[in-house]
Order: C-alpha cells, then sequence, then structure tokens
C-alpha cells in the first residue's frame, strides 16, 4: 500500500472519529443556514470513516476515492461560509465549542479555501483515481 493510501485512509478515519468525539466543535463549524446540524455532524463525521476504510481495501479503494472527493465538495460550503462570515470556533467557559461570527481576520479562514486542494491531491493520488476509467 503506497504511503499516501494509508495517510488518506488515515486523516479521514480519524478526523471522523473526531465528529464523534466532539460533536460540538463540529455542529459549530455547519452553517447557520443548514437546517441540521447534528445530522450534518453524524453523516459528515460516518462517510469519513467509511470512505477512509474503504482506501483500505484495493477493490474498494477507488470507489472510496470518488467518495471521498465528493464528500469534500460537498462540504466546502461550509469552508466558504467560515470565511465569507469571518467564523471562529473556539470553546466557552464550559469548555464547549461555540460559533462566532464576525470574530476572525478574513485571512486564517481564506487561507482554508485553497488548502482543500491538498486533500483533494492526497485523495486522488492515494485512491489512485484516472479520469475516464
Amino acid at each position: 500500500m503506497k504511503p499516501t493510501t494509508l495517510a488518506t485512509a488515515a486523516m479521514y478515519m480519524g478526523a471522523g472519529a473526531a465528529h464523534f468525539a466532539r460533536p460540538d466543535f463540529f455542529e459549530a463549524i455547519v452553517p447557520e443556514w443548514f437546517p441540521d446540524k447534528k445530522l450534518a455532524n453524524q453523516a459528515s463525521g460516518a462517510a469519513e470513516i467509511v470512505l477512509g476504510a474503504g482506501m483500505l481495501l484495493p477493490q474498494t479503494r477507488k470507489a472510496a476515492g470518488w467518495g471521498l472527493l465528493g464528500l469534500t465538495a460537498a462540504v466546502f460550503p461550509a469552508n466558504i461560509d467560515m470565511a465569507i462570515n469571518k467564523v471562529d470556533v473556539r470553546p466557552d467557559e464550559d469548555g464547549t465549542y461555540q460559533r462566532y461570527v464576525g470574530e476572525v481576520p478574513d485571512a486564517r479562514n481564506w487561507i482554508r479555501l485553497p488548502f482543500q486542494a491538498v486533500f483533494v491531491a492526497l485523495i486522488w493520488k492515494g485512491a489512485g483515481l484516472r479520469w475516464g476509467r
């Protein structure tokens, strides 16, 4: 197994598990316009775990790679929302993560947007994807 394949699997399975370990953090990232923050968190976390695990098996690797690309595209609006609305996610007094709008400098969240291309490249290489196959 290629190192990029293992790295992709580990990264997404770990991130997916984090959705269930700290749901308050991930629910705070979900844009205000999304109707069900808990559903968004659980669905994306479960998808990350399942698709990350799919990267480990040669017979499911390509399908998992395409799925991870789709998932990355599906959650990209949350990154755009964070940049446009200057969203910060940080713990409040009781340690629960909260969403704070208009409280973070533009640069931090705008840097997230092009960084998503790194994840796309990792998925692409790790899954051995090719156009037209």
